[in-house]
Parts: structure tokens; sequence; C-alpha cells
């Protein structure tokens, strides 16, 4: 079971697929369910229609019945290799969860994904749980003190590692999006800026680490 990317499901095509075309900065390709395939580095981001606005991990060999505690997943569709978008690649998932254990149970003890990092942090007030797939990570997020296992887990938001942080940033402020300072970001060697606009709602991060 490998991690394959990310399908947001929205009620607006159009405007969506438009959206992502900018912050990306490539066009995508005809993929399954009418939906279309925005190709990166590592992993891919899909745009879809949907009923209602939805994320969801789209994996590689998702094994059928198994529960993830609210968490939307499919199976990744086969396709035909496309070139990818140069510059930009999936860097980590974020997953909101009450209880990380109870995630480290189910995505490390019973699907194989490797624990890469179990950590608190009281000052930010979180506990963060890294899992490692094909390359990329998703990141479990929980409150302080966390562990009730009440409640489901949700797919939050989405981190880009980027090779151009400031131009691309500069281009997308130039499209009209709404972009953040580049600022340090919270691990080592890194800088991020936050996209506050053209998103259609999922909470997006550009990060790039210095060489």
């Amino acid at each position: 079971m490998e991690l394959d990317g990310v399908r947001i499901e929205v009620t607006d095509l159009g405007p969506a697929v438009a959206a992502y075309t900018t912050l990306l900065g490539g066009a995508p390709h005809p993929a399954a369910d009418d939906a279309l395939r925005f190709q990166l580095e590592r992993g891919a981001i899909e745009i879809a229609p949907g009923t209602a606005e939805r994320r969801v991990l789209a994996f590689v060999g998702a094994p059928s019945g198994e529960t993830f505690h609210g968490v939307d997943v499919r199976n990744a569709a086969p396709r035909e290799p496309v070139p990818p978008i140069v510059g930009i690649a999936i860097d980590h998932v974020v997953v909101q969860t009450p209880d990380p254990d109870r995630a480290i149970a189910l995505w490390r003890d019973r699907l194989g994904l490797r624990l890469a990092l179990d950590r608190t942090f009281p000052e930010r007030g979180l506990r963060l749980v890294f899992l490692r797939s094909a390359g990329m990570t998703l990141e479990f997020a929980a409150g302080l003190p966390g562990g009730s296992g009440e409640g489901s887990d949700r797919v939050h938001g989405v981190s880009y590692r980027v090779t151009d942080l400031a131009a691309r940033r500069e281009r997308l402020i130039a499209a009209g999006v709404d972009v953040s300072a580049v600022r340090p970001g919270m691990r080592p060697g890194t800088s991020v800026a936050t996209v506050r606009s053209g998103t259609v709602g999922v909470p997006t991060l550009l990060l790039q680490a210095e060489t």
C-alpha cells in the first residue's frame, strides 16, 4: 500500500481546476471518473466533481473493507505515465486526529506505513505523528492531551515542497493569489509560505529546504 496523492472533490470543477493550474504551475491530465490529475514530481493532486467538497487520500493497493477512522480513502486508478510538473512535489498531508495512538495502530501496525516521528510539542499544544509512504508524509496532528479515541480523523491540508519558493510566491501574487511572506519553517533548514486563497479551501503550505 503506497500513497498516490490527494483527490479534492468539488461542486464546481472549472474554477477549481483553474485555481490549481495557477497554484501548481502546470496543466492537468484526464483521469478516471471525470477527474483531472496534476502529476507532481512526487505524488499527485486530482480535482474531481462531487456533490460536496471532500478531501480523499488515494493509495495504490488500499485494502477493501478497512475502517480508516473517518478518513476518506480510495484506490488509485491505473494510469499511463505522464511528465510531472517540474519543481513541485507533495511533502506532507496533514490529517487531524483526536487519537494519535489509534492512528499509529492503524497506519503502521495494520497497514505497514513507516513511523518516522512521534513527538510532543508542549509549546504548540500538539503531538505530531509522521508516517511515511512513497516519499511523502502523512502528518497526524493532535491537540494535547489527546488520546481520547473519540471522534473522526479528517484530511486537513497539503504541504508542497518547491525548489523556487520566492519566485513561485511572486508568480502567485502577480496572479492575484494571497500568499504570506516567506518565514522560517518549523523544520530546521526550511522556509515556508502559506497560500491563503486559490486552493478551494484546502489549507496549503509551500516549503523549500536549503540545499
